[in-house]
């Protein structure tokens, strides 16, 4: 069982990495470093000089560091969905008869497929703005499945670690409103972005946070948001610190995490808005995203472990 454990915190990990790189690839412009798909200009491994393109392709078109970020990004994929396959068989073998462990891991390894062929759509439409934002949500509903089944397997092998947690009714309401909360904010920010790419390249002149500023209610909606979030955080730490029994330490770090995540979150996302827009800036924005959305998954988790 613990074998199962140890390869879902590894599919934690990597499934984090690669939403990183994944968004490096957005950031740097690496999307069509690879024209086509799943070879790169051709070829299984990309050229490292134009004599090495084929004769159909201008060279003008290759950027030896785009190519590259763009291939590592798709072998990473690989290993990530080779890292959920081996999670899956662990789950058969270890866990057949807890369908929460099992079915969650499953549908984490058929979404991870999806997300495969989503992502050579993304070549075949030339970065189309809606198969983005289909790629990242998806990327997040993965992640969010295998760390449900993560905290389940746990939960079986070590015992009920919320046993001595009281929370109240209103809890639940509070986590569904900060997951839905997050997804919208997500949705909106990849919107922001998508349309920033498009001003910049009609505008190519004009500074960023001038474009930001074109983008018209959008900003100040995922502003807003960003606030509400930021409260219902706090609403539920002042929950967690109010209850009689104890919470467990997992639910009391998750909670915390997400106060401070939030809180870098709102100083990135303004100084977006006041500065000039930095590339690292809109990375870290992102992958801090989802690390908010596997917080939120986590806490939802130990509550529903709580009344097991």
């Amino acid at each position: 069982m613990k074998k199962y454990f140890r390869f879902s915190i590894i599919s934690i990990v990597f499934t984090y990495l690669l939403i990183f790189v994944g968004g490096l690839v957005r950031v740097s412009g690496a999307g069509m470093g690879c024209p086509d798909w799943p070879k790169c200009f051709d070829r299984w491994i990309p050229p490292t000089n134009i004599n090495q393109l084929p004769d159909y392709i201008d060279p003008e078109k290759f950027n030896l560091v785009l190519a590259w970020v763009e291939y590592v990004n798709r072998l990473l994929g690989v290993l990530v969905g080779l890292i959920i396959l081996v999670s899956c068989i662990y789950a058969v073998l270890y866990f057949k008869n807890y369908k929460k462990v099992t079915f969650s891991i499953a549908l984490a390894l058929f979404f991870t497929l999806v997300e495969g062929w989503l992502g050579s759509k993304l070549v075949d439409t030339v970065l189309n703005p809606i198969t983005i934002t289909l790629h990242l949500l998806l990327a997040l509903i993965i992640i969010g499945l295998i760390i449900y089944s993560s905290i389940e397997s746990y939960y079986i092998i070590k015992g009920n670690f919320e046993k001595n947690s009281v929370y109240p009714d209103r809890i639940q309401y509070v986590i569904l409103g900060i997951m839905t909360c997050m997804f919208v904010e997500i949705i909106i920010g990849t919107e922001i972005r998508g349309g920033l790419d498009i001003s910049r390249k009609e505008n190519p002149l004009i500074e960023s946070t001038i474009l930001l500023k074109m983008l018209g209610p959008f900003k100040y909606i995922h502003t807003i948001l960003g606030l509400i979030l930021l409260a219902l955080a706090y609403y539920l730490r002042k929950i967690i610190n109010d209850i009689n029994s104890s919470p467990s330490d997992y639910m009391v770090y998750a909670v915390n995490a997400m106060l401070a995540i939030i809180g870098i979150q709102i100083v990135l996302g303004e100084s977006l808005v006041f500065f000039d827009v930095k590339p690292i800036v809109q990375l870290f924005h992102m992958w801090f995203s989802s690390l908010l959305l596997g917080l939120s998954i986590m806490q939802h988790t130990c509550w529903k472990i709580s009344n097991s």
